[in-house]
């Protein structure tokens, strides 16, 4: 286990409180941890895609545009898998 410190918003600090205490999860820890092993590992995602890509001899830049413009993420703070 590894001790790290984040910066939330307040409001999102106050969730995971409540969540705590109210005995929906066992510590606030615990709702961020659970939080990020739901969400996919996109970075190591990227790098499988990287490897097709390579392996079939690149991507025409029209291909990779219109691939960037379907997968871009637009949630806040949060950069796009593409």
């Amino acid at each position: 286990m590894k001790r790290i410190t984040i910066s939330v918003p307040d409001e999102i600090a106050a969730k995971a409180q409540r969540a705590a205490s109210a005995g929906q999860v066992e510590s606030v820890s615990v709702y961020f941890a659970a939080l990020a092993a739901r969400e996919p590992d996109w970075a190591q995602a990227q790098d499988v895609l990287d490897e097709m890509v390579r392996d079939a001899g690149g991507l025409p830049d029209d291909a990779r545009a219109w691939a960037r413009s379907m997968l871009s993420d637009e949630r806040p703070g949060v950069s796009g898998a593409a």
